[in-house]
């Protein structure tokens, strides 16, 4: 029975001991799972706290980024607002051909020529495409309308004329107030003044600003174009028609005035020399949709244009020389342009805002457009003022 008893105990002992031992056991564990717990928690915390720190880095740095970018842009627009880029990757120019040579005499020919607009359209990707028009500046309108032009450069009449009808363009240039046209007759004629003209076949080109001096000249010795017989033909269509004797008297100027002086064929009866009131403008052009989708081409034209006009304004032989080029004499050149001061004016200063307006107006008194604009929402100095700003004035 004893010995029964001490069995019973040692088997109480062991039961209670193993109780213990499970329970330590369970306890560690627990603790070791509550240990492991914070110490992924810790990790989590530290993880999460280091992308917190490192996507706030990343915003602050995006922050100073686009702030250095926006002044950088701030910084540029503050020497041209103009917006940028291009989608073509040729421009069309096209220009009067008065002698027929393909040759231009003026700023945009000096510019082609000293490789001042391969320079500039060159850095862009863009090539310029020069097309002569001898049927002046009415052709140029029509080429503007279908869109086989981009840019025109023309008398004031005409570019006035085709903006009045609808065609789509801006004016970006000014070409200066140096077109003039004088009334030539026979040289061994006996008309001494413009009234004796009554009657008479007067030729030069409808639409083109030798148009509006023939009505001014007619005007002012109290006729009208009813009073003649008017012939409408370009300025050598009108030259040659003089020289053969088909029409009576022609209204021309420029190099065709010069070479009809200078050859003999003709006596001037008015000259335009003695009437800079008469004188007319030109105008450089461009077709909206052109600019709008290709501005960064219209801006190297017009730095480049901008260069020849420094070039010209430096040494007042180089319209001389450029002039030349044609064919045409350094006599022609003298007789026409004794200042040599033919160069473009760019931008327009008040005279030539107030010869547009006015050309308007002659025009529609006239009867040669029905639709009056706004000339100076017409004009777009945007591009020419951007290129002095980058060239300096």
């Amino acid at each position: 029975m004893r010995k029964k008893r001490k069995i019973v105990a040692l088997t109480l002992l062991f039961v209670l001991v193993m109780s213990l031992m499970a329970g330590c056991s369970k306890k560690v564990t627990d603790t070791n799972t509550d240990i492991t717990a914070q110490v992924d928690s810790k990790t989590e915390e530290g993880s999460e706290s280091k992308v917190e720190d490192t996507k706030a880095a990343d915003t602050d740095s995006s922050v100073e980024t686009t702030e250095e970018t926006t002044v950088d842009t701030a910084s540029t627009n503050e020497t041209s607002n103009l917006p940028t880029g291009h989608k073509a990757d040729t421009v069309k120019i096209g220009f009067v051909d008065v002698t027929g040579t393909g040759i231009n005499s003026d700023t945009l020919g000096l510019a082609r020529d000293q490789g001042f607009i391969d320079e500039e359209l060159g850095a862009i990707g863009v090539k310029a495409d020069f097309v002569p028009m001898t049927g002046a500046g009415p052709a140029i309108n029509e080429a503007l309308a279908g869109g086989s032009l981009d840019v025109g450069f023309l008398g004031d009449v005409p570019a006035i004329i085709g903006k009045s009808a609808g065609i789509d363009t801006q004016l970006i240039v000014f070409n200066g107030l140096n077109s003039g046209a004088s009334l030539v007759v026979p040289k061994d004629s006996d008309f001494k003044t413009v009234q004796y003209l009554k009657g008479k076949k007067i030729a030069t080109q409808k639409g083109a600003f030798m148009h509006k001096v023939f009505i001014d000249i007619l005007s002012a010795n109290g006729l009208s174009i009813d009073d003649v017989e008017f012939v409408n033909l370009n300025a050598q269509g009108s030259a040659e028609a003089l020289v053969s004797g088909s029409v009576d008297a022609a209204v021309v100027g420029g190099s065709t005035l010069s070479n009809l002086i200078e050859k003999g064929y003709g006596r001037v009866l008015v000259d335009y020399r003695e009437h800079p009131e008469w004188n007319c403008g030109g105008y450089g052009i461009a077709r909206t949709a052109y600019i709008n989708d290709n501005p960064d081409i219209i801006k190297a034209l017009l730095r480049a244009l901008v260069k020849a006009q420094k070039l010209a304004k430096s040494d007042d032989t180089v319209m001389l020389k450029q002039w030349t080029t044609t064919g045409d004499t350094e006599t022609s050149y003298e007789y026409l342009y004794p200042k040599h001061n033919n160069y473009y004016s760019i931008i327009g200063d008040e005279k030539e805002i107030a010869s547009g307006k006015n050309t308007i107006q002659f025009l529609l008194d006239n009867g040669l457009i029905e639709n009056e604009f706004n000339f100076e929402e017409w004009v777009n100095s945007s591009f020419s003022d951007a290129a002095y700003s980058e060239l300096g004035e």
